[in-house]
């Protein structure tokens, strides 16, 4: 509908639908027609009406709408946790001369974050035990904020590997687990002995150093096989290794702990004779046999 008015000069000026100042008539999207909208209906008698049915205004409204929801839920999740906790602050606790357990206790208490660095040991100070921290305890910081201890490691005892050749499986595990190590495996070997389940090899060697704790493989013998028989091979003048090697190739056993250097003197039995595999061969030398 369009309203007319007359002017003091006489003049009618006319107001339509379109009428809306162009300042409100051109302002982009959903902002510029919902003003245009507020701004026809209190120009005209029907405005109300007209807005209410204008699918613009509706949309335009619901724009505002989600756009004020989406600022409050970013304003609580982002801006008040910062707004409220700027003033929070712990103090670090010292947890120097503290084991690291005890350490991880303390900085959890306070609410830090913590992480462990080791470094060389140090005789001169207690061993296994957090020797510094950054930052230094009485710092103040933020809650969560990641605390460095340091540890002075001890280095592991080292200890000599038991000889549990020729030993029955269960007295190896014994003498192993005596010197602080751990049978970590247990294979059966190709190789025989004149008893079974007992040790024909091992892994690390006997009489070398390793730490505590260190994992030794055994292999075990299946016994002497019977109803087949080999030839005693002759070993006598040999180096005890090359003696050792011969045997073992002949699928006889070989143990001799105190022949471990030098030339065979003597063997029994003597060469030539016929043993099952798995029998033992006993060997000697001028400085100890057998």
């Amino acid at each position: 509908m369009d309203t007319r008015r007359r002017g003091s000069e006489g003049c009618v000026r006319v107001r339509g639908p379109d009428s809306a100042p162009l300042s409100l008539r051109t302002r982009a999207g959903f902002r510029g027609s919902l003003l245009s909208s507020l701004y026809m209906a209190r120009s005209d008698r029907g405005g109300i009406l007209s807005v209410l049915g204008d699918r613009a205004f509706w949309l335009g409204l619901v724009v505002i709408v989600v756009g004020l929801i989406v600022f409050a839920l970013l304003f609580n999740s982002a801006v008040m946790p910062i707004w409220t906790r700027h003033d929070a602050a712990v103090q670090v606790p010292d947890v120097k001369e503290l084991t690291p357990e005890d350490a991880q206790s303390a900085l959890l208490l306070a609410g830090l974050d913590w992480e462990e660095q080791e470094q060389p040991y140090n005789p001169n100070v207690p061993a296994d035990v957090v020797v510094d921290q950054s930052p230094s305890a009485g710092t103040t910081v933020k809650p969560g904020r990641r605390i460095y201890y340091y540890v002075n490691v001890s280095p592991k005892q080292l200890v000599v590997v038991p000889r549990v050749v020729s030993l029955s499986e269960g007295k190896a595990r014994e003498d192993v687990g005596d010197r602080g190590l751990v049978v970590d495996r247990v294979e059966m070997d190709t190789l025989r002995t004149p008893y079974e389940n007992t040790v024909t090899r091992q892994e690390p060697a006997a009489d070398s150093r390793v730490p505590v704790g260190t994992r030794v493989t055994l292999w075990i013998s299946p016994g002497v096989e019977s109803g087949r028989q080999v030839t005693v091979p002759n070993v006598t003048g040999m180096l005890v290794e090359e003696a050792r090697a011969a045997i073992s190739e002949a699928e006889l056993w070989v143990d001799s702990p105190r022949a471990v250097q030098g030339e065979v003197t003597r063997q029994e039995p003597a060469r030539g004779e016929r043993l099952s595999p798995g029998q033992e061969v006993r060997i000697y030398t001028e400085s100890g046999g057998d």
